[in-house]
């Protein structure tokens, strides 16, 4: 159980719901699959595949994982449909088929369609820290992210959160790292950088591994670009990117992280997965708890 991605958010309230009634709520909201006439389905189901549990604690961590489960109709194929039902009816009448009814008419043909439509269906995790007051979310799409917390928000009925990000400008702040070589220990430049113009017409400029602190990145920045993503290394152990919303994308866990769980029994599942979620969640929540201490504006100071 490793994450690769990680957004971010912050309790504005305390979250002190017991794991007890955390894991009744989710009960009430478990996935069902797609019926005949259904476009998607959303629902809880267990952390750990195979399990019983929704919820899956380790210390301050608990696990949960939303399931979706979506009829796949190219759009093509209804455009097709809609069309040839349009046409149909034009001919028939002698004139031409209103906006409205249109709508209408590919309302029908969906769900004529929606039975022969094949299924896809993915998993999300997300884990609540309950000493930092934070949920983290595997995903590299803020959208997805969202769905997640509102789901969850009405499975518990409320979910006071915020995005976890600094007050000032983050762009701001990394191209003040980079300009400066001035990147606050424990974290290291690795060889990955985007920057991009403020202006209308956005210049832009991604270079991939390439050393960040030389020449060719600081003219980007004499000439009006900013930082807009960084690749990062966190004491040695995670690599990462850090985007301008405070995202962490494409994370890398080191190999002096993973080795630690070496001596665990690759065949037990359940001591592994148990295992690397605990060595994950407490190496991530150090990481996200420094990372906060760096990004303050450095302008501000």
């Amino acid at each position: 159980m490793w994450f690769n991605n990680a957004f971010i958010y912050q309790f504005t309230k305390p979250f002190d719901t017991p794991n007890e009634e955390l894991e009744s709520s989710l009960n009430e909201h478990l996935f069902r699959p797609c019926g005949s006439q259904d476009q998607l389905k959303q629902g809880w189901v267990s952390a750990i595949p195979g399990t019983s549990n929704m919820v899956h604690v380790a210390g301050k961590n608990a696990l949960v994982c939303l399931k979706t489960e979506e009829k796949v109709l190219p759009s093509s194929v209804v455009k097709d449909a809609l069309e040839e039902k349009v046409q149909l009816l034009q001919n028939e009448r002698g004139q031409k088929v209103g906006k409205k009814e249109k709508q209408t008419l590919k309302e029908e043909i969906v769900q004529q369609l929606l039975p022969k439509a094949f299924t896809k269906s993915s998993r999300l995790y997300a884990y609540i820290n309950t000493e930092k007051q934070i949920i983290v979310v595997n995903t590299s799409s803020a959208n997805k992210a969202e769905n997640l917390l509102a789901f969850l928000r009405q499975s518990l009925g409320s979910l006071p959160i915020l995005p976890h990000k600094p007050d000032g400008d983050l762009i701001v702040t990394m191209t003040h790292w980079v300009k400066n070589n001035d990147l606050p220990s424990p974290f290291t430049f690795a060889n990955d950088i985007e920057l991009k113009a403020l202006d209308e017409e956005a210049a832009a400029a991604k270079l991939k591994n390439h050393d960040v602190t030389e020449e060719e990145v600081q003219l980007h920045i004499t000439n009006g670009k900013y930082v807009h993503k960084l690749a990062l290394v966190w004491a040695e152990k995670i690599k990462f990117n850090l985007n301008e919303d405070a995202a962490l994308k494409q994370v890398k866990f080191l190999d002096i992280v993973k080795e630690q769980n070496d001596d665990v029994a690759s065949d037990d599942h359940l001591a592994k997965f148990d295992a690397d979620f605990a060595l994950m969640t407490g190496e991530l929540n150090e990481l996200i708890e420094e990372l906060a201490t760096t990004w303050t504006n450095p302008e501000e100071n």
